[in-house]
């Protein structure tokens, strides 16, 4: 095809990608997005001040999930920055899971509020 007649069908579709581009931002993706896919679980119990595995740093990518689950010995309050502010509560020998779906990039902490302990640190990128 020449490209006289190539040129109106390139720009209108250059138009109409803009107008879609334009249009309603979708929906932010929520912290425990049950679609994502979960590329890392990880286990944590808390026994009065002690983290185990000691507070580390995971990876995760934009879009990919990390399952966590955590065994704490007394109710406390899960809190995970960064991912909608997730709050879970703890309940004293019951694992708790909770999915944590990378949204936007930075290094967030999860922690307890009773005591106050970094139970590990997210980077998102």
């Amino acid at each position: 095809m020449p490209v006289k007649r190539v040129l109106p069908y390139a720009v209108c579709l250059l138009a109409l990608s803009g107008i879609a581009a334009c249009g309603s931002a979708a929906e932010p993706t929520p912290a425990h997005n049950a679609t994502a896919t979960v590329v890392r679980s990880l286990a944590i119990t808390v026994t009065g001040t002690t983290v185990t595995p000691a507070p580390a740093q995971v990876d995760l990518g934009i879009g990919e999930a990390l399952e966590l689950t955590v065994t704490i010995d007394h109710d406390d309050e899960l809190h995970a920055h960064g991912f909608g502010d997730l709050e879970e509560q703890l309940k004293a020998g019951v694992p708790t899971t909770v999915r944590l779906v990378g949204t936007e990039t930075g290094v967030f902490e999860v922690e307890t509020h009773e005591p106050a302990l970094t139970l590990l640190t997210v980077a998102v990128r």
